[in-house]
């Protein structure tokens, strides 16, 4: 029987966010400004694809988030101080409720499964223990790119071998992996928890609210 393989964004579709995002909020209420502006700040920095051109390592990534967000707030060093408190939260990230069991069920079914995160291994090695379940791991470290970079999803492919009839990928990023999918021909399942709105044309081949749900798609 030939392999099997998919591919998973991580953070949104396997693991949970809130626990960084609690954090910086849990930050905000120390340094004494709005933590949900603060959070949402972190975020929109975190995924604005221009903050990772021309490649850095995610550990800066979130230094440079840390330090834009004194800057918006006309702070010095308040939040980037609380740097190692943020890399740990985000260690401890926690999954879905329904992604071991759902995992565990993928590989009974023979799957490969790979994930390819926007992240760094300095993080992912604790985050993927969490999912107790084999994976392969490609991060941004390893390709010196970031996702929606196409060199990323190439490369991976190119690893693999990868096509229409033994691959699926599964994200929850619409702008981050779903339109990059579409490009790359890859059938795709957009874990659309939050059930937003798609902000292009691009649809994945099948939309889910969970990941359970997807197993109505892979035999």
């Amino acid at each position: 029987m030939s392999e099997k393989y998919l591919t998973f964004d991580c953070y949104g579709t396997l693991l949970q966010e809130n626990n960084t995002y609690d954090e910086i909020e849990k930050i905000a209420l120390q340094v004494g400004v709005d933590p949900s502006i603060a959070r949402q700040r972190f975020e929109t920095y975190q995924n604005d694809s221009n903050n990772v051109h021309p490649y850095l390592d995610y550990d800066l990534l979130i230094r440079n988030n840390l330090i834009h967000l004194d800057y918006q707030f006309g702070l010095k060093h308040q939040f980037e101080k609380y740097f190692v408190d943020v890399m740990i939260a985000h260690q401890n990230l926690v999954p879905f409720p329904e992604t071991i069991k759902t995992l565990k069920t993928l590989v009974k079914r023979d799957y490969h499964l790979i994930i390819m995160s926007n992240s760094s291994w300095d993080i992912i090695d604790k985050n993927v223990q969490k999912l107790e379940v084999p994976f392969d791991i490609w991060t941004a470290e390893d390709v010196h790119a970031y996702k929606p970079d196409l060199h990323f999803f190439e490369t991976v492919e190119k690893e693999y071998g990868f096509t229409s009839q033994n691959h699926w990928h599964l994200a929850e990023g619409y702008e981050s992996d779903i339109i990059s999918t579409d490009k790359m021909g890859w059938p795709s399942i957009w874990v659309n928890r939050s059930k937003a709105s798609a902000s292009s044309s691009v649809q994945p081949t099948h939309t889910v609210s969970d990941l359970t749900s997807t197993l109505e798609f892979l035999n």
